[in-house]
């Protein structure tokens, strides 16, 4: 797969779309395309059969990267798939902490292109939170401020909880989010941040958690 002929193949399109895009290269995604309410699940684009509403039911791509390069081949076929669902998360590629700055930068460009080129065909996406380090916050321009984001906690470096509590902050001080919606456990460090910043929340148990949890009462 060539990620560089995907990226220049996504610009192209938007472009001729009529997207826009901020100072630092990324596009702006159509704020009438923009989900602002919660839903009732939140569940990964692979269950997605198992929902028991889809009109009420958020997709996610809180997965590894080696599924979500399957997902850059199949573009469009998943956009008819989201039509019949309330939305779906931002795109979710790897901006690692610690990785090489332009490799952060080019991860969240591909995301960010995908979220616009999924919002102009008609399905709503809810922005996902995630950055890299916090030189590369200005790929949260994609959205617009006092929105919903999203955030998915699995995953998450048990050896990073300063420097994440640090960029939740920052995050919150740049886009002040109307409220997250959560996939994962919420660690306490990360809560007492949201209550402090006034910050309105929704947990949604992890799809693989859920189950268990509903094998244990049967």
């Amino acid at each position: 797969m060539n990620l560089f002929k995907i990226a220049d193949n996504l610009h192209a399109k938007l472009v001729d779309a009529g997207v826009t895009f901020n100072k630092d290269g990324y596009p702006i995604v159509p704020p009438k395309m923009i989900l602002n309410e919660y839903s009732e699940e939140m569940i990964p684009y692979e269950y997605r059969h198992t929902c028991r509403n889809p009109q009420k039911t958020i997709l996610t791509h809180f997965a590894n990267d080696e599924f979500l390069y399957r997902r850059l081949r199949c573009l469009d076929h998943d956009i008819e798939v989201f039509k019949s669902y309330m939305g779906v998360v931002g795109f979710d590629l790897s901006p690692r902490i610690g990785w090489n700055l332009e490799q952060q930068r080019f991860n969240l460009l591909i995301n960010q292109m995908v979220n616009a080129y999924r919002a102009i065909h008609g399905v709503k996406i809810l922005p996902n939170f995630r950055i890299g380090d916090i030189s590369t916050i200005s790929a949260l321009d994609s959205f617009p401020s006092n929105a919903l984001f999203a955030v998915g906690t699995l995953g998450c470096s048990r050896g990073y909880i300063s420097i994440n509590e640090i960029l939740l902050k920052t995050k919150i001080l740049y886009k002040r989010p109307k409220g997250l919606l959560i996939y994962g456990k919420l660690k306490k460090e990360y809560q007492r941040i949201l209550e402090e910043f006034g910050i309105p929340y929704r947990v949604y148990e992890d799809y693989k958690s859920s189950c268990f949890s509903r094998k244990q009462v049967s």
